[in-house]
């Protein structure tokens, strides 16, 4: 236990070159500053600046809302960027571990996985169009008709235009490629088309879709990529709810929007216009594109927003088990609306930032007293969905001193293999046979 601890301090001291006493000063507001979030407001400069009192209202705000001792981290790296003190702010823990799974049946998210069903699960007249399906191994066409392995190619060849192809089963941008319509042939990898290449990089599920045409605006940033809206709805007493949106914007050629790809994402306003700085997943802020050196303060707002809103309002009504909805919604060539994908978890509190401003807005305190009265109710429906997730404090002790036994039980089985290793250098055997090594060395490298 001893030797686990020194090594935490020591990494501790590592970060970002601070001393002892600055990370005593960190961890002293309540910040745990073995976060990889805590290194990376550091490492941007989000954490110059630290008002005190501010955390004091952050911590009360808190304590008399959800009876909770909050991390300020987020807190104080958004004072920072935007100059603003928000104690509304939801930390990421705080919404990936309660605020989520509370709101959105965590069982029922592989129902939505799966992005062939989407056509059935989420009916939208404006849609990505799969051209091919395969699913558990077989093929399907649009209208989940089978088809044979050479007719799903014929297809996909008779449409004589580019394509997206993507694992349908998975989330955040995992795997999508384009695959190019050259003078009669499909390319993909720079090599001519063959399912079975698909097959093999894909397995049994995957879509291929039509390319969405979108808007100049914002295709002008990133033109290699369908750069897409972020927009977050809520069903609350009974009525759904627009929260926030923000925009991605692939990088470096890419044909993914991800943040996580290289990619930078923006803030859009309630009345669609954008705001003139972005941010990439360093918190590194752009005001023009990295790639393309767009300016962000030239973009014009998206046409037609308020039907933006009410789109993703009107397919959220037919998600009945999620009442927190992360829609990716292309701005298509005509200034309208096109669903793409439907996300239940996500960043929140990158939303809140590139926003700029709280998840919940003025229904915060509302949602945070919902919350506690029926996490607290055990005859609750939500109680015992959101209990079924969580693990007792005995449970996790428990796992926490399996993994630090395991922990040590590795540190030592290391520590035993150095000490042999240095034995056997030291040995007869070893210092007879360097010349023949050397020698084996030199041949392995001809």
């Amino acid at each position: 236990m001893e030797y686990r601890h020194r090594n935490k301090i020591k990494g501790e001291l590592n970060i970002m070159g601070m001393n002892k006493k600055e990370i005593e000063y960190y961890k002293s507001l309540g910040i745990d500053t073995t976060a990889d979030a805590f290194k990376k407001y550091k490492k941007a400069g989000w954490l110059k600046e630290i008002d005190e009192a501010f955390i004091d209202e952050v911590k009360a705000y808190w304590k008399k809302h959800y009876r909770i001792d909050v991390d300020p981290l987020l807190h104080i790296a958004y004072m920072n960027y935007t100059g603003k003190k928000e104690p509304r702010l939801i930390h990421n823990k705080i919404s990936w571990n309660q605020v989520i799974p509370f709101f959105n049946d965590q069982e029922m998210n592989e129902s939505y996985k799966e992005k062939n069903l989407y056509d059935k699960l989420i009916p939208a007249e404006r849609a990505a169009k799969a051209v091919i399906k395969r699913a558990h191994g077989l093929y399907f066409d649009h209208q989940n008709n089978c088809l044979d392995e050479s007719d799903a190619l014929n297809e996909m060849l008779s449409f004589k235009e580019d394509f997206i192809v993507k694992p349908s089963n998975t989330n955040n941008g995992q795997g999508i490629k384009k695959i190019y319509y050259r003078d009669g042939f499909l390319y993909f990898d720079d090599k001519e088309l063959t399912m079975r290449a698909l097959e093999k990089l894909y397995g049994g599920n995957f879509s291929v879709q039509k390319v969405v045409q979108q808007h100049t605006i914002m295709s002008d940033p990133h033109p290699d990529s369908v750069n897409t809206l972020r927009m977050i709805t809520f069903r609350w007493k009974g009525e759904v709810r627009y929260l926030l949106t923000f925009a991605r914007f692939g990088a470096n050629n890419n044909v993914l929007d991800n943040t996580s790809h290289g990619g930078v994402s923006i803030g859009v306003k309630d009345n669609g216009e954008f705001m003139d700085k972005a941010l990439d997943r360093s918190f590194k802020i752009h005001d023009t594109h990295p790639t393309t050196g767009f300016p962000f303060k030239d973009m014009e707002p998206i046409p037609n927003f308020d039907k933006f809103k009410q789109y993703v309002i009107d397919l959220h009504k037919n998600i009945l088990h999620h009442d927190f909805v992360s829609w990716d919604i292309v701005v298509g060539s005509d200034g309208l609306p096109v669903f793409l994908e439907a996300n239940f978890k996500g960043g929140t509190w990158f939303y809140q930032l590139l926003s700029e401003k709280p998840l919940f807005g003025d229904l915060t305190e509302e949602v945070l007293a919902y919350m506690y009265k029926e996490r607290n109710n055990k005859k609750s429906p939500r109680h015992k969905s959101y209990a079924k997730l969580q693990p007792t404090q005995k449970k996790q002790n428990k796992r926490i001193k399996k993994l630090e036994d395991e922990k040590e039980e590795l540190i030592k089985e290391r520590d035993q293999f150095k000490k042999e290793y240095n034995k056997m250098k030291r040995s007869t055997s070893w210092k007879i046979t360097a010349p023949v090594r050397k020698v084996s060395s030199i041949l392995k490298r001809k």
